[in-house]
């Protein structure tokens, strides 16, 4: 969730209704839940909280505090996330 977030700010600062309707069919294409039913839209708003809250609390996002105002990344966050992504990318699968 958190590669699909960063990717989906890196080009452009977004409402968090956007980033979740960008984020959401990535999520929602690869996670289910036991019983073979798919993520829902809400399930992603509280992953992208989570996200939101401890992205402004570690500085790798710009902190606005407004609710309403665009997530962006920080100067911070985008070093962050272009080691984060890289990471991802060159490391063994499914570890950071």
């Amino acid at each position: 969730m958190v590669e699909s977030a960063l990717c989906a700010l890196w080009a452009e600062p977004r409402l968090r209704e956007d980033l979740r309707d960008v984020v959401h069919p990535v999520l929602a294409a690869g996670f289910t839940h036991g019983d073979g039913t798919a993520m829902e839209g809400k399930e992603t708003e509280r992953l992208l909280w989570r996200f939101w809250h401890t992205g402004r609390e570690l500085g790798y996002l710009d902190p606005e505090r407004s609710i309403d105002a665009p997530i962006s990344l920080s100067a911070t966050g985008r070093s962050a996330a272009l080691a984060a992504l890289r990471l991802l990318a060159e490391g063994p699968s499914g570890h950071i």
